[in-house]
């Protein structure tokens, strides 16, 4: 059995679902779904339990080994990197409007599952601040403020200057300058979620099989042909569910689609309530900053926080350890009281980035019988599980609502691809000095 990084999350996660193993031998299904993380397991929980259809789930590694069990736990009503006034200018305001709405039911998804399936994945109460990292960044969070409440029709928002912040107990960080609270977006454990997902599908039908890596998508007339090291699959239709780990080599239909970035997090020891007093978080939000190589944090249920941020190219044993030191430098910047206090866990994953800075649902180029639902730029808890659904509502021939460019188009192919790393270096290094 595949074991996962060696994070906070897997440390604290518990037991693997119980009695599954690599796909062992050949088979028949009307639906294949080739990937096990919330994508995957969304649309397979919809596929059998929904749809009565027969399901098999392949994942290369272990249940949620990629970003499914690796991220900050954040289910965020926002998806994409497009500003509010972007997406009002290339979409119009009413399909700005309702870009919201879909955020919103992403995040009422996950509640819903969670509450229907009692999936034990330590939810927290909702609550995201996004933080003005500079004192001019606090005007930019205002004008947020009054697009929300002005031309988007969101008022479960509001802007607390920096003295709220440190007085009603969201922060006392000394670059904090003034903060955004939304309220539709809440914490997780994000491996006892995709674990939960996976034992929910289960029970409504689907098979899984961790350890069971596609190795090559061939077809036989209409079907589907998926080999793995110990057998086949002849389904009817996939669904693809990889996201920043999709094999580029299986199908056509995503060459030159994704750009993978890389996100780093850091997990501390538990911190006394000394400490915790200099920190100023009194609850368990979860918070992000203005930057646009965004930091991200959240106080965990045993004390500990937990701190992220995108950097690196290059994983190599000397520059994972730079970027734990460069985190670490970052945490004790943002929160002073915290010197020498350090990091107990580190790891990072793969952050899945589109073209156009919006995750997509849709079907592949030409072929209905090809589903997938993927880039989702780093705040995919809600937005995976919402989509996996659609995917497979794709699969099973289910008209979905075509109301946003989120399931209205697929996924653009990056101009010159073969250069993407290439875009990637140069943005970490502009962005690094914008966000200054």
């Amino acid at each position: 059995m595949s074991v996962h990084v060696p994070s906070y999350w897997a440390a604290t996660a518990g037991p693997e679902p119980e009695d599954l193993g690599p796909l062992p031998g050949d088979r028949t299904a009307d639906v294949a779904v080739i990937g096990g993380g919330y994508t995957g397991l969304a649309a397979a929980y919809r596929l059998a339990g929904d749809h009565g259809l027969d399901t098999v789930v392949l994942e290369a590694r272990a249940i949620g080994w990629g970003a499914s069990g690796r991220n900050g736990g954040f289910a965020m009503m926002s998806f994409g990197k497009l500003s509010l006034h972007d997406r009002e200018r290339r979409w119009g305001l009413p399909t700005a409007r309702r870009a919201v709405r879909l955020g919103i039911e992403a995040c009422e998804r996950v509640r819903e599952l969670i509450a229907k399936e009692d999936l034990a994945c330590d939810p927290q109460p909702d609550g995201w601040i996004t933080v003005a990292h500079r004192p001019d960044e606090a005007a930019v969070l205002q004008e947020r403020l009054r697009v929300y409440h002005e031309r988007l029709d969101f008022r479960d928002v509001e802007y607390l200057d920096r003295r709220q912040l440190a007085e009603e107990g969201h922060t006392k960080s000394p670059s904090a300058h003034g903060g955004l609270r939304i309220r539709p977006t809440f914490g997780l454990h994000p491996l006892k979620y995709a674990r939960g997902l996976a034992r929910a599908a289960r029970r409504r039908g689907a098979a899984i099989h961790p350890d069971s890596p596609v190795l090559e998508w061939t077809r036989d007339g209409s079907w589907h042909v998926l080999a793995t090291p110990h057998g086949r699959v002849r389904a009817r239709r996939v669904v693809m569910g990889t996201n920043g780990y999709t094999p580029e080599t299986l199908h056509p239909s995503f060459r030159g689609r994704t750009l993978r970035a890389t996100s780093n997090i850091l997990v501390t020891r538990p911190l006394t309530a000394a400490e915790w007093d200099e920190v100023g978080m009194r609850t368990t939000e979860v918070y992000t900053d203005t930057r646009t190589l965004v930091h991200y944090w959240r106080r965990l249920p045993d004390g500990r926080l937990m701190f992220g941020g995108r950097a690196g190219v290059i994983d190599t044993p000397a520059a994972l350890a730079r970027r734990r030191r460069w985190l670490e430098g970052r945490m004790v910047a943002m929160f002073p009281g915290l010197r020498g206090v350090g990091s107990e866990y580190f790891w990072h994953g793969a952050v899945c980035m589109p073209y156009d800075h919006i995750p997509h649902a849709a079907t592949g180029d030409g072929d209905p019988t090809v589903a997938y639902a993927l880039a989702y730029t780093g705040t995919g808890v809600a937005m995976a599980t919402y989509l996996g659904g659609l995917a497979g509502d794709l699969a099973a021939g289910v008209p979905v609502p075509r109301d946003t460019p989120v399931t209205g188009t697929g996924i653009p192919r990056f101009p010159l691809p073969f250069l993407r790393r290439a875009y990637l270096a140069g943005a970490y290094l502009f962005y690094t000095l914008r966000d200054r």
